[in-house]
């Protein structure tokens, strides 16, 4: 056994040398991996043997070691190595088309073109695309690489890229540049390319750039027309589609408004034809428009400053110009009618009456207070509803302080009852405006104050009320003994029969022959009992209404101390040169019931008792005196004794410059001069009305009553006169007047008239009602000068409460008796009651409109008025943004037709006629125009309100919550279009719903201060799903804003500011041709003028949007905005040529070609191959093409161990192995390519020849073994032999 076990050594050192040889044998080979020969012992037993001996070695395998060989480089680009871990794919040649793999990276190209090894095996790669990225990662679909001779084909240029840069500085070109190739003068710059047609021939072509427009605020952008010439013929740019940033296309409405999607595109899929637009043809963005009407015809009335007067006392009506048409007279005067004012209708809601309020007005503020009487008319202003015995009386305190500090108030209060008629309104349980509530309550505090102290009674008269006299119990409790005075008032004054000259008409008798007239006024005071020691004065009122002049038609009372007949037959002239009066006019009068301090004089002559009896003037008589000095004051100079036409006249000097005059000739048919002389320091007549009353109400209300009421010392009557008690009766108006015309006709008949004693005045009274606009409540004010101390009343406090009520507020704010204020009166302190909201009717029901203006054009002395929203009539889906039929915002203006008497006239029906609306005529306004004169329709779309949106609430506003004053989280700060107030919601429990009605509702009545202008239509809404408040303004347009900030818990702290938008539209401009005859795009895509073929399939609303052929647009900052998509141009031969001058630029540098590229190419061959590192095989040609042939495949195994060596260090796929792992160089797990290098075999030479060395000692040593063993065996034979 032992020589067979020798044999098996030397077998296997035979087998290692074998090995060791073959490695030293390919040390030159390329990606030759080394093997090793491996070995294990045989050994053999039985189950008897506890111990044996080997039985020699066996040949377990021969492995080949799959480390890095050495690279070395070559100068053959086609020379790969790996550096890294895998191998080069390789298909066999023949039908065989096996894949084998190597290291040997030796490849050279076939007469084929295909890159093969030198077994001619097929090198395989991944197919790409254009940009080299890998289409198929596998063995099915890998291509054999090739260089194909194709590639170095002539290529006809199609695409050119213009990277250049146009100098920002360079000149807009003149609007009548002509384009010439050959005259630099005729462009602004240029670049050339050389481009090849189809054979590889080359050509030059030149982009030529003619700048056509700078910036402008219509239009920030510069443009540049191009214009290409390509030897010597020019192609022209087909037309290019307007696109977005991603390059949609755009189409156009009506408006210019560009979108992707039309409402219905279908028309685009339907082959229809369509109008030419090209966007720089779209116009200027304008804004939207309301409706507008322009006056005319009042340069005269309000132009160079002019102002006008606006009046609604009836008495006054027929000073108005109004008045004056319709009664055919000369409508000269500066006086207008403010009742039913203008008849205006917005977008036809139907017509709604303004008024205006009384007052001296130029064009603007005449045109503010317009705007504020139409805002109003048209808003959602509500009625101030009183509840009866709740919110109709409220009670007023007085009070004293005591030494400990203590207040004590009237024994019983000062109860007003607002449900109780006033000169302001017959009806205020119906609801009033809050002007008319704020006058009426003023009217009814005073009234009530005054009948506190009224001995219950009739007043002397047929009016009932309160008695003539005083309860001295209440005057004592007011403390306002000495402080009474007596008010007499007349009976109403009838509207048409208003006395002037020929008024009234009737039987002789009553016929009114002059417009002055005198009535006496007789007065008495005094402490006397039953009329004892009673003082008797007589006082005179003045009566005068003019028939001409700036005061015509304007009736006007005044009291007087005195009046007597002037000495008209003497004792009157001009004082002489040298005198100290020298050159002023001189009369005698009466000492007798004259004055030595007159102050002024007045003179009215009057016709006699035979005139007035005969019904007609004798035309004999004489009115010279007043036809040379008036009937108007005249200030005294001068009235002494000295010169007297005797001891019973005073002579009286007018101070007036007569120099050089005479004085008129007075003849013996003079009618008798009365002469009224010292304004009454006793007593004051007007006429009664509450202009002035309250402090911001313009609205004024008249009774058409004369009123004679005590002032100054006549003012301190005491309640325990007679005079004062009634039981004389202290104030009458005589029984005749001075024109012995009948004293009805004045409304002072005794029987009609009403005496009261009263305190306070109701021209100023001792307590004012306000409202504070800013906190929406109510204020009253005290006036210390007339309660306080010092002033013998001597209260220190007021307080207003209402006593209907156990606690909180009633409907007008004012706190319940016990939650009231003191408030002192030494301060400036006013009374402040809790805010409250008019919870009455609306005063537009319906058909409310927000946001109109109404402007005076102080250049043409014009008036225009505008609709407030924008918007003319549209379909739905007609536009873009409109998803619902739009209605056409409009304005028609006009009056209605009055009556004599200034009221409308029943006959006018408010028929509308071309913006015209009524029978009527506002000359101050100038309108209603004729015709369409001065119109201008709505233009766009309805333009946006401004929004603000609340964060989300912080309490859950879908359940109830309460809302309390900790934190004034009750209180919200809002400002609307400018208008600003401090909104309070009452403590209570809410739910967003609630919460946002009641902040609506408080909202929409805020108001100006200042101006008056109004809110309105604001909208408050709650959403649930995001648990917030949004606030929508009911005006809209970029004037809109709205602005809140409250409590965070509501999420309303910070609200963004919201803005409305006006929405802005164009004008597009259809393309024409060089004739003016507008282009179309035929369904075929064809330009044209003619529309014959397809005039009943045309586009309608919306249209494909275009650019202007070949032009470039840069934006301020040099960056290029159009075109974004490639332009076409055409006009070679079967080819269009693609620009892409996404490149160019615009900036603050000279012009350059920076990037100026074309694809294009001559016929070449292949100069170079260059293979990265990724193994993306590259060929280049001379003709400039470079082409990436494909990427090399890089196979992986599992186990290298494992694969089938096949020669030229080549290897097959095992089970071993494993099937391949694909892969790209340089990715993870695979190794780098490194072109122009190759791997040289692993093989260590000196560690091969060791292992041969220590081979062949085992060789050595296994035969020497063998030959032992023979020896051996041999003895033993020989041993046997």
């Amino acid at each position: 056994m032992s020589f067979y076990t020798a044999l098996t050594g030397l077998k296997g050192a035979q087998t290692d040398i074998s090995t060791t040889s073959n490695n030293i044998a390919n040390v030159g080979s390329n990606g030759f991996k080394k093997s090793r020969a491996e070995f294990g012992d045989i050994y053999g037993s039985t189950p008897l043997q506890a111990k044996s001996v080997g039985v020699g070695t066996l040949t377990k395998s021969i492995t080949q070691q799959f480390s890095q060989g050495n690279i070395a480089a070559s100068s053959n680009s086609l020379d790969m190595a790996i550096s890294g871990q895998g191998f080069f794919a390789l298909q066999a040649g023949g039908n065989a088309q096996q894949t084998v793999y190597t290291r040997n990276g030796a490849f050279n190209v076939d007469d084929t073109g295909f890159i093969v090894d030198s077994n001619g095996q097929f090198l395989l790669g991944y197919p790409v695309d254009d940009d080299g990225a890998v289409s198929d990662k596998t063995l099915a679909g890998a291509n054999k690489l090739q260089l194909k001779s194709e590639y170095g084909a002539p290529k006809q240029t199609s695409e050119i890229s213009m990277g250049v840069n146009l100098a920002s500085d360079t000149p807009v070109l003149p609007a009548d540049n002509i384009f010439d190739a050959n005259d630099p003068d005729t462009y602004s710059a240029n670049s050339s390319v050389t481009i090849f047609d189809s054979a590889g021939n080359p050509q030059s072509a030149t982009v030529f750039y003619l700048k056509t427009q700078n910036p402008t605020d219509a239009d920030p952008t510069f443009k540049y027309d191009t214009k290409m010439i390509v030897d010597g013929l020019e192609i022209t740019p087909q037309l290019t589609r307007a696109v977005d940033p991603q390059e949609a296309a755009l189409f156009i409405d009506k408006f210019g408004q560009q979108t992707t999607v039309p409402q219905n595109p279908a028309y685009i899929l339907e082959g229809k034809g369509f109008p030419l637009y090209k966007a720089d043809d779209l116009g200027a963005a304008v804004e939207s428009t309301p409706a507008k009407l322009v006056s005319t015809g009042i340069e005269t009335i309000l132009g160079e400053g002019r102002s006008v007067t606006i009046v609604t006392d009836p008495l006054l009506f027929k000073s108005t110009n109004e008045y004056a048409a319709l009664t055919g007279a000369p409508e000269t005067g500066s006086t207008f009618w403010g009742k039913d004012f203008l008849l205006i209708d917005i977008d036809a809601s139907g017509p709604v009456s303004i008024n205006i309020p009384p007052g001296t007005y130029n064009g603007t503020q005449l045109a503010a207070a317009v705007e504020i009487a139409t805002k109003n008319a048209f808003g959602d202003d509500k009625k101030i509803l009183l509840e009866n015995n709740v919110d109709n009386k409220f009670s007023i305190d007085l009070k004293v302080t005591s030494g400990d500090g203590l207040s004590t108030g009237l024994p019983t209060p000062i109860e007003v009852d607002l449900h109780l008629d006033s000169i302001v309104t017959d009806e205020p349980e119906l609801g009033m405006t809050r002007e008319t509530f704020l006058s009426h309550a003023q009217v009814r505090m005073n009234d009530t104050m005054n009948e506190y102290i009224q001995a219950v009674g009739t007043a002397t008269g047929v009016i009932p009320g309160a008695g003539a006299g005083v309860n001295a119990t209440k005057v004592a409790d007011l403390n306002v003994d000495g402080k009474l005075f007596k008010k007499l008032v007349g009976s109403e004054i009838s509207k048409t029969d208003i006395p002037k000259t020929g008024v009234p008409a009737a039987a002789p008798g009553t016929l009114r022959m002059t417009g002055n007239d005198i009535v006496t006024v007789t007065q008495k005071t005094g402490a006397g009992t039953v009329g004892a020691g009673t003082d008797i004065f007589t006082r005179y009122v003045a009566y005068s209404n003019d028939s001409d002049g700036v005061l015509a038609d304007t009736p006007q009372v005044k009291a007087y101390d005195h009046n007597v007949a002037a000495n008209i037959t003497a004792g009157m002239g001009v004082h002489p040169v040298g005198h100290a009066l020298a050159g002023k006019p001189y009369f005698n009068v009466p000492i007798t019931g004259f004055t030595l301090t007159p102050e002024t004089v007045r003179f009215m002559q009057f016709p006699t008792t035979g005139e007035v009896a005969g019904g007609a003037l004798d035309g004999d008589k004489k009115n010279d005196w007043t036809t040379e000095f008036g009937d108007k004051d005249i200030a005294v100079a001068n009235v002494t004794t000295t010169g007297q036409v005797d001891v019973n006249h005073y002579v009286v000097t007018l101070d007036l410059d007569y120099t050089g005059e005479t004085f008129p000739t007075i003849s013996v048919n003079e009618r008798a001069v009365q002469v009224l002389a010292k304004p009454s320091d006793h007593i004051v007549a007007y006429f009664e009305n509450t202009e002035g009353l309250v402090e911001g109400v313009n609205e004024a209300f008249y009774s058409n009553k004369i009123v004679v009421q005590e002032i100054g010392a006549s003012a301190r009557r005491t309640a325990a006169q007679d005079t004062t008690s009634d039981a004389v009766t202290a104030l009458a108006f005589g029984t005749t007047l001075f024109s012995n015309q009948d004293v009805s006709t004045l409304g002072l008949t005794a029987a009609n008239t009403r005496l009261t004693t009263n305190w306070v005045d109701d021209r100023d009274p001792a307590i004012k009602i306000g409202y504070d606009e800013t906190e929406q409540r109510l204020n009253f004010d005290a006036d210390n000068a007339q309660l306080g101390l010092g002033t013998g009343i001597g209260m220190n406090n007021f307080t207003v409460y209402s006593q209907t009520l156990d606690a909180g507020t009633n409907g007008l704010g004012i706190q319940a008796y016990g939650d009231n204020v003191d408030v002192s009166l030494s301060t400036d302190d006013k009374l402040i009651g809790n805010s409250f909201i008019n919870d009455g009717d609306d005063l537009q029901p319906q058909n409310k409109r927000f946001g109109m203006d109404v402007y005076f054009d102080t250049v043409n002395s014009a008036f225009e008025f505008k609709s407030g929203s924008t918007g003319e009539a549209l379909a739905a889906n007609s536009a873009q943004g409109v998803s619902v039929n739009q209605s056409m915002s409009d304005i028609s203006i006009g009056r209605y037709k009055l009556t004599v008497a200034g009221a409308v006239d029943g006959t006018d029906a408010a028929a509308y006629a071309a913006h015209k609306i009524g029978l009527g005529k506002n000359q101050v306004m100038g309108f209603p125009r004729e015709g369409e004169v001065g119109y201008t329709a709505a233009t766009g779309i309805i333009s946006t309100p401004a929004v603000a949106t609340g964060a989300e609430a912080l309490v859950d506003m879908q359940n109830a919550f309460t809302l309390t004053t900790a934190g004034n989280e009750n209180r919200f700060n809002v400002v609307v279009n400018g208008v600003s107030a401090f909104i309070e919601l009452p403590e209570r429990n809410y739910t967003g719903i609630t919460m946002a009605t009641a902040l609506e509702a408080r909202i929409n009545q805020m108001q100006h201060p200042a101006t008056g202008q109004p809110v309105g239509g604001v909208r408050v809404t709650y959403n649930g799903e995001t648990n917030n408040l949004v606030f929508t303004t009911g005006t809209t347009g970029d004037t809109s804003t709205f602005k809140i900030e409250g409590a965070l818990r509501f999420g309303l702290q910070d609200v963004p500011l919201g803005i409305g938008n006006t929405t802005e539209i164009k004008t597009p401009v259809q393309a024409t041709d060089d004739l003016g005859r507008p282009l179309f795009v035929s369904p075929t895509g064809e330009i044209t003028t003619r529309t014959d073929d397809f005039a009943d399939n045309i586009v309608e609303d919306f249209y494909p949007l275009y650019l202007d052929d070949g032009e470039l647009t840069f934006n301020k900052s040099g960056a290029l905005i159009s075109p974004i998509t490639e332009v076409t141009y055409d006009g070679l031969p079967n080819a269009n040529i693609t620009v892409d001058y996404s490149e160019a630029t615009q900036f603050a540098q000279p012009f350059s070609a920076q990037n100026v590229d074309q694809n294009g190419a001559a016929s070449g061959r292949l100069t170079n191959l260059e293979i990265d590192n990724y193994g993306n095989i590259l060929a280049g040609y001379s003709n400039g093409e470079n082409v990436s042939l494909g990427k090399i495949i890089i196979a992986n195994f599992n186990n290298n161990s494992g694969l089938k060596q096949i020669g030229n260090s080549t290897f097959t796929s095992t089970a071993a192995s494993g099937d391949p792992e694909l892969g790209e160089a340089a990715e993870d797990g695979f190794g780098n390519i490194l072109s122009g290098s190759l791997e040289r075999s692993n093989v260590d030479i000196t560690e091969e020849l060791v292992n041969l060395i220590t081979a062949q000692r085992n060789y050595q040593a296994a035969a020497k073994a063998m030959e032992t063993t023979t020896s051996m065996t041999q003895t033993i034979i020989n041993i046997r032999l």
